[in-house]
């Protein structure tokens, strides 16, 4: 199931943040745990 993943990493650290996979839209903030950078990542439709 967690095969075929994107993966979203803090941009400066690297830290996995989270993997998704997904039909349609995103958009999403996320400040890492481990340096405390806001991370934003948006995905337009495929």
């Amino acid at each position: 199931m967690l095969e075929n993943m994107d993966e979203f990493r803090c941009p400066k650290c690297n830290k996995l943040l989270f993997k998704y996979k997904l039909k349609g839209e995103l958009v999403a903030q996320v400040k890492c745990t481990r340096c405390k950078t806001l991370a934003s990542l948006q995905v337009l439709s495929r």
